[in-house]
């Protein structure tokens, strides 16, 4: 059911500023309602608000699959514009006076490695690398290919070690993308989800050549033959020896993911994403690398499934379009499933989908740390809002206890990310959520606002006397 920040996010840099949430499952256990089984939260794992370290970025592409489910409620997608349209200037404009081209500074190979992938010319492309890196960035042509992938870039950065590196992205498949007039800070800009790879090359000019392509954080795409199904909401993939799993979970996906645009739809939330892009394994040991890289932590896994926001390149390049969102902030969004969401998958799935859709509506810059209730709480009210978390966990005596003994205290990031009771903090937190909804408040602007409220806990970010501790406190004891 719900996710928690950790100690390391997947597929996401790890400058260890700030991390992005992602999510735990549940299993179901007897309980005291009449002795229906309901999900009960596994302790949550704390993760990362932002992405892994990666260093000096750029990125660049178009995109992909829609779908056609109620287009009157689906979120509108944004359309193509002038870039006085946008809602800010950008801040480093070619046009500025100290701009240097990147083509003036790098190997032309780049340059015609860039053309290569705007012409989706593959042989072009691939004649740039050599052995082990040719086959590196064959896999991951072909994987994100199988995705759905628009426009891609490739330039030059710094690696994991300070030597040589490259970021590699593309816009992939229902990518966030804000509305023109949505006053959001990237309004008219494409978000993409990149990564940094340590390279090494040899020649020069145009006769430059990499002849290796290592992944600092390794993403499925990176390690085999990808198998991917489509709905009209979900792209969801696996590893080709687990075909049989993913076919056996997209229909979820897809449910999970029209719940989650729907019910913030209907919230009165503007949400720049028509559907998502998952991984799913029921092998612990791909989720554990897929999530933590080389660095798995010690102890019994605790995570059912997790949402991240990527990169986005630091720095404007003329490599690039120029509506390719850059800077310091969190960028595109990815979900990936592991084999302890088994039990309560489309709860999972929703409460990660959430997630993805609260990142890419309120992106985090590189040092933010919001608190981990804000982001925790609202997944949760979204589990609670649809039905698919019962609503009668706010009458479980263990959490009304936490409330009444602990109040604000019971929302604190330790109480959310350690311990084996960690998971009555998550419905506490989403309680706070439910009680701002059942007296007039709003939910959405409380999640959004969170995001930027880092030395704040949840009930001093809405800072209003009706819904104070002693109120929130009272109401939950009165259900």
């Amino acid at each position: 059911m719900s996710d928690p920040h950790g100690p390391a996010e997947p597929g996401i840099p790890d400058a260890e500023p700030a991390g992005i949430p992602l999510s735990l499952g549940s299993h179901q256990l007897p309980d005291a309602f009449g002795g229906l089984a309901t999900p009960r939260p596994q302790p949550a794992v704390r993760r990362p608000l932002r992405p892994k370290p990666i260093i000096v970025a750029l990125t660049v592409l178009a995109l992909l699959l829609s779908g056609g489910w109620a287009a009157s409620e689906w979120p509108e997608l944004p359309a193509a514009g002038r870039s006085a349209d946008f809602a800010s200037p950008d801040p480093q404009a070619p046009w500025l006076p100290d701009y240097v081209p990147d083509s003036a500074q790098y190997s032309k190979a780049w340059a015609s490695m860039n053309a290569a992938l705007r012409a989706k010319d593959r042989d072009a492309f691939l004649s740039y690398a050599e052995g082990d890196a040719r086959d590196q960035l064959a896999l991951w042509w072909d994987n994100t290919e199988r995705i759905g992938r628009g426009t891609a870039y490739i330039v030059p950065t710094t690696g994991s070690d300070g030597g040589a590196g490259a970021f590699l992205g593309a816009e992939l498949a229902f990518s966030s993308r804000p509305l023109r007039g949505s006053g959001d800070q990237d309004a008219g800009y494409r978000l993409t989800q990149g990564f940094t790879y340590d390279i090494t090359t040899k020649g020069d000019g145009d006769r430059m050549r990499l002849t290796s392509f290592t992944p600092v954080t390794p993403m499925p795409w990176d390690e085999g033959e990808l198998y991917v199904a489509r709905r009209d909401h979900v792209v969801l993939y696996g590893m080709a020896d687990e075909q049989a799993l993913v076919d056996a979970t997209v229909d979820e996906a897809e449910q999970g993911a029209v719940l989650a645009v729907r019910t913030i739809t209907d919230l009165g939330g503007k949400v720049p994403m028509a559907g998502f892009v998952s991984g799913i394994t029921d092998d612990q040991e791909r989720m554990d690398r897929w999530q933590y890289g080389e660095d798995v932590p010690e102890g019994d896994p605790m995570i059912a499934g997790y949402a991240t926001a990527t990169n986005r390149p630091a720095f404007r390049s003329d490599f690039f379009e120029p509506d390719i969102a850059v800077g310091d902030a969190t960028s595109g969004v990815l979900v990936m499933m592991g084999p302890l969401s088994t039990e309560d998958r489309l709860a999972t799935f929703t409460h990660e989908f959430t997630h993805g859709l609260h990142y890419a509506a309120a992106p985090l810059t590189s040092y933010d740390a919001p608190p981990v209730a804000v982001y925790e709480g609202f997944a949760t009210y979204i589990e609670l809002r649809t039905g698919i978390t019962d609503i009668r966990w706010l009458q479980e005596p263990d959490v009304k206890d936490l409330v009444a003994s602990q109040g604000v205290a019971a929302l604190s990031d330790q109480a959310l990310t350690e311990g084996e009771d960690a998971w009555l903090s998550y419905i506490a937190a989403g309680s706070y959520y439910v009680f701002i909804a059942e007296n007039g408040g709003d939910p959405w602007k409380l999640a959004l606002d969170g995001a930027d409220a880092v030395d704040k806990n949840l009930i001093e970010i809405e800072n209003d006397p009706r819904f104070s501790e002693a109120n929130w406190k009272a109401w939950l004891k009165r259900r």
